[in-house]
């Protein structure tokens, strides 16, 4: 390892992991120490975190509250330092994190707020991908349709949900009260997608949260509609399954 690459290891084991091996090659004067002139960069660097938090999960900041928000923050940063060249992944665990935590454990819906919103954004950040209109699939022949297998636009993303998080979700990007806080009697489906520049969300009924997580899963579109013979007659599945692709 040359010199400039052992610095550059010995300052980022300082502001990951809080190693003094870098003091050394530090300057001090009489106005201001070595360490004085390192903490600059290391809340620096804290405090760059902490917006890229806030950026990617502003709705759970409003829910929690500036100040406790930033708390949490910190602990994150400690327990999961970043990893990722870019600060765009910063954050990916949060929501596993939260249910961990000894004060958010036992409120499931700030761990499902914190997943709702990194959905949001991996959504947003996915790849584009031409769609498929009703006229190129009224062009299909009929015969075709059996074996054929449908992919689903790469911005696609499936949130299963126990709670009432995406009411909380909507109020807090709508700068409004947040709802109380209720675990539903069944889990929610949800679909996100992004529609040219648009992020696009709907609540699903289970046989369409079926249909399309078949999809998902490269079943034919025969298998698609046997599945559907749970909540159909089988010579109506075919058309319900046609109906939910239009």
């Amino acid at each position: 390892m040359n010199p400039l690459q052992l610095m550059q290891t010995k300052f980022q084991d300082y502001l990951l992991l809080s190693s003094n091996a870098i003091q050394e090659a530090i300057v001090s004067t009489e106005k201001v120490s070595a360490a004085t002139r390192l903490a600059i960069y290391s809340d620096a660097y804290q405090l760059r975190l902490i917006d890229a938090l806030m950026t990617t999960y502003p709705a759970l900041y409003a829910y929690l509250g500036s100040e406790e928000f930033e708390k949490l923050a910190h602990e994150y940063i400690k327990k999961y330092p970043s990893t990722f060249r870019s600060i765009r992944w910063f954050g990916d665990k949060l929501a596993e994190f939260l249910l961990e935590h000894p004060e958010y454990k036992d409120f499931e819906q700030v761990s499902e707020l914190a997943k709702i919103e990194w959905v949001m954004a991996l959504v947003f950040d996915a790849p584009d991908s031409r769609y498929v209109t009703f006229e190129m699939m009224q062009s299909i022949p009929v015969d075709a349709w059996e074996n054929m297998q449908l992919t689903l636009h790469p911005s696609v993303r499936f949130l299963t949900l126990s709670w009432n998080s995406f009411e909380i979700w909507q109020a807090m990007m709508s700068d409004e009260e947040a709802p109380d806080a209720l675990e539903t009697a069944t889990l929610s489906h949800w679909v996100v997608w992004r529609y040219v520049f648009e992020t696009q969300y709907s609540l699903l009924e289970e046989e369409v949260a079926y249909a399309l997580n078949a999809l998902s899963r490269s079943e034919t579109f025969g298998k698609l509609c046997e599945g559907l013979c749970r909540w159909q007659e089988a010579d109506n599945a075919p058309l319900r399954a046609a109906s939910l692709l239009k």
